[in-house]
């Protein structure tokens, strides 16, 4: 059992992850927000951001874990964001890219700081997936294997490669600051088809979508644009995630 799957079933309910991008604002703000958070009932905060590097991922995470008493997850965007002060690192391939530096060459990178840092790895299989007419930061940098929001046959091609790899979990991403989230005929297919944790984000605003991809499959919700512009609909997302029974 991995660590999601275990605090899935310690909890015995889904999961909230709050996503703070190091580059949108000082780690006294950052920590500001992810206290907020905590007191709503996220379980897990995650540092990155599509262009973030070392320093600025450090000096987040160090103010962070002086208010809050959560796990600390970094989402790298590169081997720059890999930092000691973290408690696990989401150990990823953002497989659809066609660029070989996120399918390896980071991870190549990252892998001996790993482990001298000591952070505990959480193998994901990322998948980004096109929702709107504007690109988001990630599609523009990661040359993708483009998967439309209809193409359901070609998103569980990639998941099932995620869940045969023997990683942890597969993550579902629209992009920060999507248009619209993942279809819940999407997130539904991906629950379906994996038997490792599903995680879905990008897009959700509000309370109504987040429980809408809860009730399709989801097992973790990540939020983060949405804790930058306002921290209400955070509450109110946690909430929804909560309010679903297992």
């Amino acid at each position: 059992m991995n660590v999601i799957e275990e605090w899935l079933e310690e909890k015995k309910e889904k999961l909230h992850f709050t996503l703070i991008d190091p580059d949108k604002q000082k780690p006294e703000k950052a920590a500001k927000i992810a206290g907020i958070s905590s007191s709503y009932g996220t379980d897990a905060i995650m540092i990155g951001g599509s262009t973030v590097n070392r320093k600025r991922v450090e000096a987040t995470t160090i103010a962070i874990k002086d208010v809050v008493h959560l796990p600390v997850i970094i989402f790298p965007n590169s081997a720059n964001a890999v930092t000691e002060f973290a408690d696990y690192i989401f150990f990823m391939c953002l497989l659809n890219s066609r660029k070989r530096k996120f399918l390896i060459e980071e991870q190549i990178a990252g892998a001996p700081l790993v482990r001298k840092f000591g952070i505990h790895p959480i193998g994901m299989g990322y998948i980004v997936i096109s929702t709107g007419k504007k690109r988001t930061t990630v599609e523009k940098l990661a040359n993708l294997d483009v998967i439309k929001d209809d193409d359901i046959d070609k998103l569980l091609s990639y998941a099932l490669t995620a869940q045969y790899y023997g990683m942890h979990c597969v993550y579902l991403e629209a992009g920060s600051g999507a248009e619209k989230p993942v279809s819940n005929e999407m997130v539904m297919a991906a629950h379906e088809a994996l038997e490792i944790p599903l995680i879905v984000g990008g897009g959700i605003r509000d309370g109504k979508t987040a429980f809408d991809k809860v009730e399709h499959g989801a097992d973790v919700i990540v939020t983060g644009t949405i804790a930058e512009e306002d921290l209400r609909k955070i509450k109110e997302i946690i909430e929804a995630v909560k309010g679903y029974k297992v």
